[in-house]
């Protein structure tokens, strides 16, 4: 984990070097790789993003989606969705003396974003996340249940919990062109209220790769 911060940082500061001579952009459009685009003081986005993060010492690979409006190019508010996509790394086998499950979840979060020189090719934005996520541990052995007249397989929950989660971080920006964006950064996730069995309620709380595609108009 370390050794990618380290290679994010570097990467920033590769970016904010390119950046420097982008910083002439004409203040009216906004500068990207393949032209400029005419001014506008509300617009919107729909983003993909892909992240990389660790719950204690377990590898988790999220993927989300998130929209919202941008006012005067700065500010962005809006809403995230993103959950754990590797299950099957996520098996936990002490969940109980007797059996094990697996981790499922993700997160439901408002968006309030800064960005600074929106209108240079190159630009870093400070997003800001607050809402919260749930989790369960679901075992993933059959259980029979009779419904409608007929037997039915299912599995069985064993634990689920709500939490709150707040997550500051910083992205470098590149405008590709007028209606996509390409970013990369890191942030820092902490939840509080996480009571799940035989779980660490700090478990979550660990820095985040992120890498994304953001779409819209600017």
């Amino acid at each position: 984990m370390k050794n990618i911060t380290l290679i994010t940082v570097i990467l920033f500061m590769s970016i904010l070097a390119t950046a420097q001579d982008n910083s002439s952009t004409d203040n009216n459009q906004i500068g990207t790789i393949f032209g400029k685009n005419k001014d506008a003081k509300l617009g919107w986005f729909i983003g993909l993003d892909n992240g990389y993060t660790q719950f204690g010492s377990r590898d988790v690979y999220l993927s989300g989606l998130n929209a919202g409006l941008i006012i005067n190019h700065n500010f962005s508010i809006g809403f995230s969705g993103s959950g754990w996509t590797n299950r099957n790394s996520m098996y936990y086998s002490n969940i109980t003396d007797t059996t094990g499950a697996y981790l499922e979840g993700g997160f439901g979060r408002f968006i309030l974003e800064y960005t600074l020189f929106p209108k240079a090719a190159v630009h870093l934005t400070f997003p800001l996340m607050i809402g919260g996520g749930a989790a369960s541990y679901i075992n993933d052995m059959d259980n029979w249940e009779w419904d409608d007249n007929e037997w039915d397989t299912h599995h069985k929950n064993l634990d689920t919990d709500v939490f709150f989660s707040i997550e500051p971080g910083i992205r470098a920006e590149i405008n590709v062109f007028k209606f996509m964006r390409l970013n990369a950064g890191f942030s820092y996730r902490f939840v509080s209220g996480l009571e799940m069995m035989n779980t660490s309620a700090d478990m979550m709380n660990n820095y985040t790769v992120t890498a994304g595609l953001k779409f819209g108009k600017f």
